[in-house]
């Protein structure tokens, strides 16, 4: 009977051992991820435009493709169009909010496209992500070597309420893409209201698509 005993308490503590390294696994799966994301996602637009550009069809058409179906699903576009939109969110409608997110996410991959469209086969060296203390944040930083410079860049990422990390900004030498699309708006809107906001973005938009 103490045998049994013995067995039953040692089942229990390995049952433990399994569940505390499963958790700790967990919890690093957790942190790697962001840096999985950015690697996965970024080794992919860097592989298609390797080829666009072995074909000769390298061009903001081309690359805009390329983002629009490479980059845009990685990117929560509602989060970005929010955090660019800051304190007018208040006062705009739903509709005005879907609008202005839609608009947002056209001018983002605009944004990607003009400075990939410098692209020339630099290689992409990443650093481990920082994750925030509530795990909902992480930054993953990118050095991009070139022939003859090297540059800096970071990416933010949140956790959506599905657990999957997504993009929500890139700072490139020092340069926030947020921040600078925030200043931007922020003044438009100042100046000309928020209609008219969205339609100088939808005719900007047009004018780029073309």
């Amino acid at each position: 009977m103490k045998r049994k005993h013995t067995w039953y308490l040692d089942a229990l503590v390995l049952a433990f051992l399994l569940l505390s390294i499963l958790i700790a696994a967990g919890a690093m799966a957790n942190e790697l991820s962001a840096d999985n994301k950015v690697k996965t996602v970024f080794s992919r637009i860097e592989s298609s435009l390797k080829q666009l550009k072995l074909a000769g069809n390298f061009n903001l058409h081309t690359i805009k493709a390329v983002l629009s179906t490479e980059l845009l699903p990685e990117v929560d576009t509602k989060f970005f169009a929010y955090k660019v939109l800051a304190q007018h969110l208040t006062q705009l409608s739903e509709q005005q909010k879907v609008h202005f997110e839609h608009e947002l996410s056209l001018q983002l991959i605009n944004s990607y496209s003009h400075l990939l469209s410098k692209y020339n086969n630099e290689s992409l060296s990443y650093k481990q992500s920082n994750v925030s203390k509530s795990g909902k944040l992480a930054m993953v930083n990118i050095t991009i070597i070139g022939i003859n410079k090297t540059n800096q860049a970071t990416v933010k990422l949140r956790k959506s309420a599905s657990q999957e990390w997504l993009f929500f900004d890139i700072v490139i030498e020092g340069i926030s893409l947020l921040d600078a699309k925030l200043k931007e708006i922020n003044s438009s809107i100042r100046q000309n209201g928020i209609e008219q906001t969205l339609i100088k973005l939808n005719e900007l938009n047009i004018s780029k698509a073309n």
